[in-house]
């Protein structure tokens, strides 16, 4: 008949097939016991394990400058939620054991107790499987931090053009280390030095810097403040424990970062020399590459702070300042040539 076919299997097959399904089966009642303590054993060693990657992430990220993989933080989200599992199947163990009998070979409710063991069984699997993965080469990778952070700006008025072409070029001279830059108030030295960051931002750090790094310092200077801002460029100040550090702990952890770096350091409106070793920068030198660059309204200052030939921010020249004022009001405007005499 067409449609119907028959499937022939020798019988001791069958018999052998049912007997092994039902010996797996009746394993998770017989074998509870020592399941459960196989389990509650691999549990320990897969805390240990655990423990272990966790400090091992956590003095990697300590400095700031590299943070976990997520490979790992996946693999310590699994281990804490099989560790909660865990906890839960415990809170039933004494009641699940009491079910035994026979010498814990039956049960005296086999369904329940067939699928608790069934739990510990899947579980001691899920444990074994996490306690293999934990041998991680790499923990941590670096943080990428930004070169540097492009800074809102005024146009570039007349004249600036010039002086900041000067300044850069003066700058990026090998033999130059710090340059300063003095003028009175409200001559534009501020303005000047966001667009030397600026111009490292639009050549990605000039080509040569990894970091480029910018700090008001202002007429009353505060240390921990300072250290604040830079510690935020290098990525240091998401550590729980920063905030509790004094400043020498501060500077020995930007000074380890730093020193490490080819960077630039632009400092605004100082009115006294400053003491890089206080706050943790190392001092730029021809050997490490690195560069600070400052405004400030005293040429003494810049003596101080070991600039031989500062750079004046000049007041406008006339014409310059007569272009500019066009500039704002306009050419058009029908009474300008009465207010130039």
């Amino acid at each position: 008949m067409g449609g119907l076919f028959s499937i022939s299997m020798p019988c001791d097959q069958v018999v052998n097939q049912v007997s092994q399904c039902l010996c797996t089966q009746g394993s998770y009642i017989y074998s509870l016991s020592e399941n459960l303590a196989a389990l509650q054993k691999g549990i320990e060693m897969l805390k240990a394990k655990r423990d272990d990657v966790q400090r091992r992430v956590c003095r990697e990220e300590f400095t700031g400058r590299r943070e976990r993989l997520s490979l790992v933080q996946v693999w310590l989200t699994n281990v804490l939620n099989t560790e909660n599992k865990f906890n839960d199947l415990l809170r039933t163990n004494d009641t699940e054991l009491q079910r035994l009998c026979l010498c814990g070979l039956c049960s005296r409710n086999v369904r329940l107790s067939y699928l608790y063991g069934k739990r510990v069984v899947l579980m001691l699997k899920e444990v074994e499987s996490l306690s293999s993965q934990c041998e991680f080469t790499e923990v941590t990778e670096t943080v990428s931090v930004d070169k540097v952070d492009e800074m809102p700006v005024q146009p570039t008025i007349v004249g600036q053009e010039k002086m900041l072409e000067r300044v850069w070029t003066h700058l990026m001279k090998e033999r130059v280390e710090i340059v300063g830059m003095y003028g009175m108030g409200g001559v534009g030295k501020t303005t000047l030095l966001t667009q030397l960051n600026n111009k490292f931002y639009e050549t990605r750090g000039g080509g040569f810097f990894e970091v480029v790094i910018w700090v008001v310092v202002s007429k009353t200077p505060e240390i921990r403040r300072i250290q604040g801002d830079i510690a935020k460029k290098l990525g240091l100040d998401g550590e729980e424990e920063w905030d509790q550090k004094d400043v020498n702990q501060r500077a020995l952890e930007i000074h380890n970062v730093l020193r490490s770096k080819k960077f630039v350091l632009l400092l605004d409106d100082i009115w006294e020399k400053m003491n890089l070793k206080a706050v943790g920068v190392p001092h730029p030198s021809r050997q490490n590459g690195c560069k600070v660059a400052f405004t400030t309204r005293s040429r003494e200052v810049c003596g101080r702070m070991g600039v031989d030939d500062p750079i004046q921010v000049h007041c406008l020249e006339p014409e310059e300042a007569w272009d500019l004022f066009k500039k704002k009001v306009g050419e058009n405007y029908r009474h300008i040539r009465q207010l130039m005499y």
